[in-house]
């Protein structure tokens, strides 16, 4: 039995508690949390006990589910390194990047696994888009298209919509959101030569971000992504969309799912989701944390590795110095 233990019980925690609450062969321990309360919600919900020092949480567990804020990533992952502790941890890996690299090198001489949880490669439609490359259905990856749209988060709901707009905390929507696209686009075309952006990051408006960040690869695809937080409020909506020089694969959330569900949850807020009617096995947040235990009792290749987050961290940084430089960015030159 994996003891599981979670660091950070707000917003993202939820669909993590509640993934870790159904998976057999794992026991959810306890929490700790700076927020005590929010902590105690959790305990009452899925179990579990509360736990008053991060070093108490460490002593008690063999896997730890960092979902806190990401300026507090750092912290918690040195700290669970140090105690030996495998680790999962919420993108983006680190706000800055000199901390990502300290981190990953930090796991990697303490021998300890560090899993970022990039979970759109464990989205179904996702992943059937990467076999097809890997099947060599599609030929060779020429043109990367994706979008993740929604409203900006949370806006004067809790704790977190300050966060988010503190652009030198979240890194804006560049960091938060497009660097689940950054991900996706890399594990299917390669490393990144160039980056180019253009957005509202920089742009001085409130609770409002948008961005169009185009990738040149080293194999000389070409990549479009945009992410947005300027959409009207509970609209969320994600595509991809691969073209390759013998086909062309592409998925568009708009296009209506067989299960449309609509509900408020007191932990989470207002929470509108699309799937298909199946097991909580096929749920992507569900499958990404059990293929990391599949990786720690050593039944699987990790599908996404810290270097992989590392480097999600720095091509999203590079868009963000791009946007703010006004012109494009080798990736052979940035340090971040």
């Amino acid at each position: 039995m994996l003891r599981i233990g979670v660091i950070g019980t707000g917003a993202i925690a939820g669909v993590h508690l509640s993934a870790w609450h159904q998976m057999p062969g794992v026991e959810l321990v306890g929490y700790y949390d700076l927020a005590k309360e929010a902590a105690e919600r959790a305990a009452q919900r899925y179990g579990g006990q509360v736990f008053g020092s991060l070093d108490a949480l460490l002593a008690a567990v063999d896997l730890v589910d960092i979902c806190t804020p990401g300026t507090a990533h750092k912290a918690n992952v040195l700290a669970a390194a140090a105690a030996g502790r495998a680790i999962v941890c919420e993108k983006p890996l680190a706000r800055h990047l000199a901390d990502a690299v300290e981190m990953v090198e930090y796991c990697e001489r303490q021998g300890v696994p560090l899993f970022p949880a990039q979970v759109v490669r464990f989205f179904p439609m996702y992943k059937r888009v990467k076999q097809a490359i890997d099947a060599g259905t599609l030929g060779r990856p020429m043109v990367y298209r994706s979008a993740r749209c929604g409203s900006f988060p949370r806006p004067g709901r809790d704790f977190s919509a300050p966060y988010y707009a503190d652009f030198n905390q979240s890194g804006g929507v560049v960091l938060d959101v497009a660097v689940h696209d950054i991900d996706f686009a890399r594990w299917c075309c390669g490393e990144v030569e160039r980056v180019f952006a253009r957005g509202l990051t920089f742009s001085g408006r409130p609770f409002q971000d948008h961005a169009l960040i185009t990738l040149r690869f080293v194999s000389g695809a070409i990549g479009h992504i945009e992410a947005s937080w300027s959409h009207p409020r509970t609209t969320f909506t994600t595509r991809v969309e691969i073209a390759g020089d013998q086909g062309l694969a592409e998925w568009d959330s708009q296009d209506r799912p067989p299960l449309l569900v609509e509900l408020y949850d007191e932990v989470q807020g207002y929470r509108r989701s699309g799937s298909n009617p199946t097991a909580a096995v096929d749920e992507p947040y569900y499958a990404e944390l059990a293929h990391f235990v599949e990786v720690i009792e050593g039944r699987a290749a990790p599908l996404v590795t810290a270097r992989d987050g590392l480097e999600a961290v720095r091509v999203a940084l590079a868009a963000i110095e791009s946007m703010r430089a006004g012109k494009p960015v080798a990736m052979q030159e940035f340090g971040g």
